[in-house]
C-alpha cells in the first residue's frame, strides 16, 4: 500500500487521465466535516490534523493540497442554498487560503511549497466536470477567483496564477452554462465574500470607536448591515478569518446603551449569531460575574435553542414586580412606546413576567382580544428585541400546557411575529423585522412542530413554516 501511494505523481505524470481515480478520503472527510461544522474555529488544529494524516499516509504535497480543494469543491457544490452556501463560500474561498499559509511554514524539505499548490492546481483543473458543476452553482469562474487569493496570499507565482486562469478560462469556452435572465442578475457569492472579507475589518474599526455621543454613525453601519443578504455575508467572512467572536463582544458592549435604536439592533444581530453559529461564539471570556454583559447572560438562561429546555418558572422570566406592573401599564394604556428614558435591559428581563400577567387576563376575560393586539402591537412595533424577548417565554411556557391551553399562547405568538410593515416608518424598521422574523422561526421551530401549530413567521409575507405534521401533538403537562 505504501509503495502504491509512493508511486502515485509518477502514474500521475504518465496517465493523467487517471487523476480522478485517486483519492485520500480521510483529508476529503476531515476538510467536510470541518467545513460543515466549524467555520469559527481557528485554523491551526485544522492544520495539524491534516498534517497528521499527510504523514501517516505519506500523501505526496500536491496530492495532498489538490484533495483539500476536491473537498472544498464538493462542499460548495452540495451545500444546501441560503446562509450554509455562503458558509462554504466563506470556507473555500477565505479560510483554506489562510490554512494552506500556515501549512506552508511546515518544512518541505527541498521542495518549493508554491510549486506543490501550482502543482494541485495543474491536477484540479483536469477534473473539468467538478468544476463546471461548481462554476455553475456559483455563477461565476470559481477556480480563477481562488488563484487569484492565492496569488494574493503568496501561495502563487504571479506567472503561475496568469497561467492557470488562461488555461481555466480556455476550458470554460465549451463548459455548460446555465443562461437565464435571472441568473445574470445574481451577483456570485464568492465574489461577495471575497468583497465582505476588508469590509468586516473596516466594520470592527468603526465599532472600536467611540460612539457615546455621537451614535449616529455607528448605528448607520449597523443598520445597513442588515439590508438584503449583507449581514449573512459579513459575518460568514468574519466567522471564516477569525473575527466573529471580536464582532460578537463589540455588539455585546454596545447593547448596554440606553439608546434604542442601536440596542435594537444590536440585540438581533447577537441572536442572529448565536443561532447561526452556535452560542458559544457570544461567550466572553471568563471574568468578574458583575462584568458579564446584559445579552449573554440573557441567552444562556432565556433564550430557546435546539435541545435545550427552559422552565418559565426560572428567577430568570421574574424580575422585580414593581416593573413588571409598571410596563403591563405602559403596554396597556400607552398607544405609543417612549422610546427615551427606558432602560432597555430591564425592559427585556420584565417583558416575560408582564406577558404572563396579560395572558392570564386574557385567558379570565379581563382583556379582549383586540386589547391584546394593541399590547402585542405596542411590543413589536417599536423594538423588536422584546418580542423576541416575549416570545422566547412563550415558547418555554408552552411547553408546559396540555394541548387545550395552548390556543391564547400561540395566539399572542402569531401576533408578536406578525410585523408592522404598512404603519411603521422607524428607522430601520423593515429590516429588523425581517431578521425578528427569521430569529422567531428559529426559535419556535421545536415547539410548532410538536403542537402541530401553523404560525407564519412573515420576512416574506407568504411563505409559512412546513412544522406541521412531521410529529403528533402531545397532550401533556411536561416538557416536550
Amino acid at each position: 500500500c505504501i509503495g502504491l501511494v509512493k508511486s502515485i505523481p509518477t502514474m500521475l505524470s504518465v496517465h493523467a487521465e487517471q487523476l480522478n481515480k485517486t483519492g485520500f478520503p480521510t483529508i476529503h472527510a476531515v476538510v467536510l466535516l470541518e467545513g460543515t461544522m466549524n467555520l469559527t474555529g481557528e485554523p491551526q488544529p485544522l492544520v495539524e490534523q491534516l498534517m497528521m494524516v499527510k504523514r501517516m499516509q505519506r500523501i505526496p504535497s500536491p496530492l495532498f493540497i489538490l484533495e483539500i480543494w476536491k473537498a472544498c469543491f464538493v462542499g460548495l457544490i452540495e451545500s444546501p442554498e441560503g446562509t450554509e452556501e455562503l458558509k462554504w463560500t466563506a470556507f473555500t474561498f477565505l479560510k483554506i487560503p489562510q490554512v494552506l499559509v500556515k501549512l506552508k511554514k511546515y518544512p518541505q524539505g527541498e521542495k518549493d511549497f508554491t510549486e506543490d499548490v501550482n502543482c494541485a492546481f495543474e491536477f484540479l483543473l483536469k477534473l473539468t466536470p467538478l468544476l463546471d458543476k461548481a462554476d455553475q452553482r456559483c455563477n461565476c469562474d470559481c477556480t480563477s477567483l481562488l488563484f487569484q487569493e492565492c496569488g494574493k496570499q503568496g501561495l502563487l507565482s504571479e506567472a503561475n496564477m496568469n497561467n492557470l486562469i488562461a488555461k481555466r478560462t480556455a476550458d470554460r469556452e465549451h463548459a455548460p452554462r446555465l443562461k437565464s435572465p435571472e441568473n445574470a442578475n445574481i451577483q456570485p457569492n464568492p465574489g461577495l465574500i471575497l468583497r465582505a472579507e476588508p469590509t468586516v475589518t473596516n466594520i470592527l474599526k468603526t465599532m472600536d470607536s467611540d460612539h457615546s455621543k455621537t451614535p449616529e454613525g455607528l448605528l448607520g453601519v449597523l443598520g445597513h448591515m442588515l439590508s438584503g443578504k449583507s449581514l449573512d455575508l459579513l459575518l460568514a467572512a468574519a466567522a471564516a478569518t477569525g473575527k466573529l467572536k471580536v464582532f460578537a463582544r463589540n455588539l455585546s458592549t454596545k447593547a448596554a446603551s440606553v439608546r434604542a435604536l442601536l440596542f435594537d439592533i444590536s440585540f438581533l444581530m447577537l441572536c442572529h449569531v448565536a443561532q447561526t453559529y452556535g452560542s458559544e461564539v457570544i461567550l466572553s471570556e471568563a471574568g468578574p460575574p458583575g462584568e458579564v454583559p446584559f445579552f449573554e447572560t440573557w441567552m444562556q438562561t432565556c433564550m430557546p435553542e435546539e435541545g435545550k429546555i427552559l422552565n418559565p418558572d426560572h428567577p430568570c422570566f421574574r424580575p422585580d414586580s414593581t416593573k413588571v406592573e409598571s410596563l403591563v401599564a405602559l403596554l396597556n394604556n400607552s398607544s405609543e412606546m417612549k422610546l427615551v428614558q427606558m432602560k432597555w435591559q430591564e425592559a427585556c428581563l420584565s417583558i416575560s413576567a408582564a406577558i404572563l400577567e396579560i395572558l392570564n387576563a386574557w385567558e379570565n376575560g379581563v382583556l379582549t382580544f383586540e386589547s391584546v393586539q394593541k399590547i402585542t402591537d405596542n411590543i413589536k412595533g417599536k423594538v423588536c428585541s422584546m418580542a423576541v424577548c416575549a416570545v422566547a417565554w412563550l415558547v418555554a411556557h408552552v411547553r408546559m400546557l396540555g394541548l387545550d391551553e395552548r390556543e391564547k399562547s400561540l395566539q399572542m405568538i402569531r401576533q408578536l411575529a406578525t410585523p408592522l410593515y404598512a404603519e411603521n416608518t422607524l428607522q430601520f424598521y423593515s429590516e429588523r423585522v425581517v431578521i425578528m422574523s427569521s430569529i422567531l422561526e428559529h426559535m419556535c421551530a421545536d415547539v410548532l412542530q410538536q403542537t402541530a401549530a401553523n404560525i407564519k413567521f412573515s420576512a416574506t409575507g407568504v411563505v409559512t413554516m412546513p412544522y406541521w405534521n412531521f410529529l403528533p401533538a402531545k397532550n401533556r403537562r411536561c416538557g416536550l
